[in-house]
């Protein structure tokens, strides 16, 4: 069964500690998004596994160069996972799953603007990389309508089809996930489907549901 990611991508610790608070019942995995890590720092992650201890923190740097020096900061925080661009050298990329590996913790490569996202998925593996995010742009979707539409779902099928784990992200909502619930998906990451609803604890609890209703084989 997939897991829930809670993507924080508020601008204030305390409200983003409010909303894991909230979520942290139904979701798995509490993501300290880029804006909140830039906008409040890397503590932000401390606080976040400080307070929720049995929940997996996962750290989105994106990082594009020094990517090894970013994966330790985040680790000597606390983080359980960190994340790199697809877009980004190979060779940052292989940097930051090294220091994954040192820490005994894992690296994963999102997808935003790669144009081939299968074919760098098969680039990554060759590198060590177990867990990628395919992740629908937040931009394109509100300038260009990009949707999850049959290429969007083919690719992240292609993707689970080489061995990889594999992340979805941008714009997941209830009305997504029979779209994908054929594919062995690792995590489903939700952020404005929770954080931007009047009851983040019941928009939780509704994703929770239906990921148990479509992915019933693979609890």
């Amino acid at each position: 069964m997939p897991k829930i990611q809670l993507a924080l991508d508020t601008l204030d610790a305390d409200h983003a500690l409010e909303l894991a608070r909230l979520a942290a019942p139904y979701v798995d995995i509490l993501e300290a998004g880029t804006p909140l890590i830039k906008s409040v720092g890397i503590g932000i992650v401390s606080r976040l596994k400080s307070a929720h201890p049995d929940k997996t923190v996962l750290a989105d740097l994106k990082s594009s160069d020094v990517g090894a020096y970013e994966a330790e900061m985040a680790f000597r925080a606390g983080a359980d996972i960190v994340t790199t661009q697809g877009i980004t050298t190979l060779a940052t990329i292989t940097e930051v799953q090294r220091e994954a590996d040192k820490w005994k913790r894992r690296a994963e490569v999102d997808m935003t603007g790669v144009q081939d996202p299968v074919k760098r998925a098969e680039e990554v593996r060759r590198v060590g990389v177990s867990l990628v995010l395919y992740h629908r742009s937040i931009d394109e979707e509100l300038t260009q309508g990009a949707l999850w539409d049959e290429r969007a779902c083919q690719a992240v099928q292609k993707m689970c089809a080489l061995g990889l784990e594999v992340a979805i992200a941008g714009g997941v909502d209830l009305q997504v996930l029979p779209k994908v619930c054929s594919a062995p998906i690792y995590a489903i990451v939700i952020g404005r489907g929770i954080t931007g609803q009047n009851d983040p604890a019941q928009a939780a609890r509704a994703i929770a549901q239906g990921v148990r209703e479509y992915w019933p084989t693979q609890a």
